[in-house]
C-alpha cells in the first residue's frame, strides 16, 4: 500500500491522534494495542471522509474499535492502556510506527 491508497484526498482529521495514541501505547508498552476506543464522531469521520475503504480495512484488521465518548484510548487485552493527551511522539523507527504496523508506509506526518 501506498499513502494515496490509504488517504481521500489531503485530509487527515482525527487521525494523526489516533495514530499518536498508538504510538504513544508502544513506547509505553513495547508491543501493540489490540483495540481502540475512539469517539463515535471520529471513527465516523474516518471512514467516511479521511480513508479509503482499503485504508479502513487495514486499520481494523489491526485493532478492534470501540466507541468511546471524546476521546482515544488505546489498550491491550490485559488492561494496559494509554488515552491521547496531545503530545506527538515521532517513533524511532519504521518498526515502532503506528502508519508502518498498520498500512506498511508512513501516512503522517508526511515528510514529503
Amino acid at each position: 500500500m501506498n499513502k494515496q491508497d490509504i488517504l481521500k484526498g489531503n485530509g487527515v482529521g482525527s487521525l494523526p491522534r489516533i495514530l499518536d495514541a498508538i504510538n504513544c501505547f508502544r513506547r509505553r508498552y513495547s508491543h501493540w494495542p489490540t483495540r481502540l476506543c475512539v469517539d463515535a464522531a471520529m471513527i465516523d469521520g474516518l471512514q467516511k471522509d479521511n480513508l479509503t475503504p482499503a485504508g479502513w480495512k487495514a486499520f481494523v484488521d489491526k485493532v478492534e474499535i470501540h466507541s468511546a465518548k471524546g476521546t482515544v484510548i488505546a489498550e491491550d487485552h490485559s488492561g494496559q492502556s494509554y488515552e491521547y493527551q496531545s503530545e506527538f511522539m515521532k517513533p524511532e523507527s519504521k518498526e515502532t510506527s503506528a502508519d508502518y504496523w498498520i498500512w506498511g508506509c508512513e501516512v503522517w506526518p508526511s515528510n514529503e
